[in-house]
């Protein structure tokens, strides 16, 4: 079989290594305030609910950026709009470093951001012309894996270089990226499926009429939403619960670590399920049991037994709902030339959720810590409903991608 029809090519897998440092950029970038909390805190002269609000600002970057990239992307092209977004990007976050106003912090922040999210806005259309319907799903969850890097290494490389190196890394890796991207960076041989196509000019406006993507969208959101949340408090919750400084610290990178992991077991999971919904409905499920368990169970040896479980698990959710963007054009909701748009609004839909709920939930519940893993558990049962129960079947044992072959 041919690397144009497999999509199992080195040139594919080179995008989805790029796709993946990108990830684990990301999402360093989105974990560095918390994982630094001390040394941000002093350095901006903010409270926790300070924090909270600059570690956010990066997701609701989703919503401005879903809808101007997400179109770009369809007319233009990924090569050169990636290209572009790199190198504005790149430029803002070295100025960010060496900025010591909050406010200056945050506009560089949401504006870096913005740029450099073109990246993951185009990942489900690039990836869907290297990879086949068959095995796109494990190359995205594969590069959405590397956000278990990022979280991982901004707990362990944050303590080491402190803030002002951590964001100098962060400016460094994205350079790294355009030099990958403007060597290797373009779309593939391979032309989306679709179930047919629409009337002339319903492209984008079925895109924000399709009741699957509105539905992933909040999947993602809960996936990344409740992460987020957990990351957040997780060292100050176990040493609010009485636990040693030291050892809570260790949490936020046992947690993170298992994340990572738990990325390539819902990669393993699909490969052998073949079915979108049932292995959401696993890694939702688990990973809810998991934390939940860990928290409100007496602490002990069993504490990190139960929060490495529900990391495993959770680790997951994120490529599983972010993955089937490229595939929604099987249910004729929108063609596949919309998918550049499709991922620009799932991105937005999700930016506004998880900018705005931490935000809420900072302010409702300050240190209320059961409260907050009860909220964990309720993001938990939205995302495997919105992403499990509510929506039709996209994987390769699914009625309509059989029907699609």
């Amino acid at each position: 079989m041919s690397n144009a029809k497999s999509g199992a090519g080195g040139q594919a897998w080179a995008i989805v290594i790029f796709f993946t440092l990108f990830m684990v950029t990301m999402t360093f970038n989105l974990i560095v305030y918390p994982a630094c909390a001390a040394d941000t805190m002093q350095l901006y002269g903010i409270t926790q609910a300070g924090l909270t609000t600059l570690s956010s600002v990066t997701s609701v970057v989703g919503l401005f950026a879903g809808f101007i990239f997400g179109p770009i992307l369809d007319k233009k092209g990924s090569r050169n709009t990636i290209l572009i977004g790199l190198l504005i990007g790149a430029i803002l976050f070295y100025m960010r470093a060496f900025v010591g106003s909050y406010v200056l912090a945050i506009i560089l922040t949401f504006l870096a951001s913005f740029f450099v999210g073109v990246c993951q806005i185009a990942a489900s259309k690039v990836l869907a012309t290297w990879f086949t319907p068959e095995t796109v799903s494990v190359a995205y969850s594969f590069q959405a894996a590397g956000a278990g890097f990022g979280s991982a290494g901004a707990f362990a490389i944050g303590a080491a270089l402190g803030l002002k190196g951590s964001l100098l890394l962060v400016a460094a890796a994205y350079t790294v990226l355009l030099i990958y991207w403007l060597i290797a960076g373009k779309e593939g041989p391979i032309k989306a499926q679709g179930a047919g196509a629409p009337p002339e000019g319903a492209k984008s406006t079925g895109v924000w009429k399709s009741k699957t993507l509105w539905l992933m969208s909040v999947a993602a959101a809960c996936a990344v939403g409740s992460t987020l949340l957990i990351n957040s408090y997780c060292i100050n919750a176990f040493v609010g619960k009485g636990m040693d400084p030291k050892q809570a610290a260790g949490i936020g990178t046992v947690l993170n670590l298992s994340l990572l992991v738990g990325g390539y077991l819902g990669t393993f999971l699909m490969s052998v399920i073949k079915r979108y919904n049932v292995v959401t409905l696993i890694c939702f499920i688990g990973g809810a049991i998991g934390y939940l368990l860990g928290w409100f169970s007496p602490l002990g040896a069993m504490t990190w037994v139960w929060l490495v479980v529900g990391g495993l698990f959770m680790g997951g959710t994120v490529g599983l709902t972010n993955g089937r963007t490229a595939l929604i054009p099987l249910t004729g909701e929108f063609p596949p030339e919309a998918i550049g748009s499709a991922g620009g609004a799932l991105e937005a839909i999700k930016g506004v959720i998880t900018f705005v709920f931490p935000i809420v939930i900072a302010n409702i519940f300050a240190t209320n810590f059961n409260a907050i893993f009860i909220t964990f558990g309720v993001l938990c049962v939205i995302g495997f409903l919105t992403g499990g129960v509510f929506v039709p079947e996209l994987g390769p044992k699914g009625k309509l991608q059989q029907k699609a072959n």
